[in-house]
């Protein structure tokens, strides 16, 4: 029970990678408080965990208004105590080529993928700071590390949150606090499958562009996010973690006459 009777708040768990770290915190003795935009997604959420025999709580949360990511830090503390561990996770994907792009879907992009971390981090962060003591895990993407079409707004998001971890870290550790962040390479969730459907992406070419040649489960992702929330990460902080299947080290060879796919030999 790596976190036996921590209070963590992972935001947008109300499914796919959200959902998973939220399980596997309930299956580590934590409370996995669900903070969900839609409320109706994190009620079913919470009753899921808690039919499993997990503690869980869902609570509405807009991350990208700092009065909501407050409240959920004041009701939280309230009926619990204070908040031990933050994993921020929101996110929303909108494809578009660079030039046709609307401003709004840049803006909520942004707001979501990047200025929600920050602000949840600083709702939750000035509690730690007071305690010197917490852990933070900003859920980025291997997509902050290169440029992928058409994903211009959420890439730069991406590298927005690597590079705000590097910042809080830097900045918090003094206070007593861990900030990392976990870089997913292509996992199988309801973002990937409504992305295949819309035929922007396809799972047959992540799979064989991955050198283990599979797409990640979510519960992978989810194992990295408890590590680095636990004690047995006690010395790390400041590190983006890639759980990506070897896709970084691989990068894109086919300027040098590589082929896409990873050779099998």
């Amino acid at each position: 029970m790596l976190l036996e009777n921590r209070v963590a708040v992972v935001t947008g768990a109300g499914r796919g990678i959200g959902l998973a770290i939220a399980e596997a915190f309930g299956r580590e003795g934590a409370l996995a408080i669900i903070g969900e935009l839609d409320a109706g997604r994190g009620r079913e959420a919470a009753a899921r965990l808690t039919a499993c025999g997990y503690r869980s709580q869902a609570i509405p949360l807009d991350v990208t208004q700092a009065a909501s990511c407050i409240a959920l830090v004041d009701q939280v503390s309230a009926a619990h105590g204070p908040i031990d561990i933050l994993v921020n996770n929101a996110g929303l994907f909108l494809f578009h080529r660079s030039e046709e792009m609307p401003e709004a879907a840049w803006r909520q992009q942004i707001d979501v993928l990047l200025t929600g971390v920050f602000l949840m981090a600083q709702a939750v962060g000035r509690g730690m700071i007071a305690r010197r003591r917490g852990s933070i895990v900003n859920i980025a993407s291997i997509g902050g590390m290169g440029g992928w079409p058409m994903r211009a707004a959420y890439n730069s998001a991406k590298a927005g949150v690597i590079a705000l971890t590097e910042v809080l870290a830097t900045e918090w550790a003094h206070h007593g606090l861990r900030v990392n962040a976990v870089s997913p390479g292509v996992v199988r969730t309801e973002m990937m499958q409504e992305a295949v459907r819309d035929g922007v992406a396809s799972a047959e070419q992540y799979a064989r562009r991955t050198p283990l040649g599979r797409i990640a489960e979510t519960s992978e992702i989810a194992d990295a996010v408890v590590f680095l929330a636990s004690d047995r990460a006690s010395y790390v902080t400041g590190v983006n973690l890639r759980v990506d299947g070897g896709w970084v080290p691989w990068g894109n060879l086919r300027a040098r006459g590589y082929p896409d796919e990873v050779p099998r030999v």
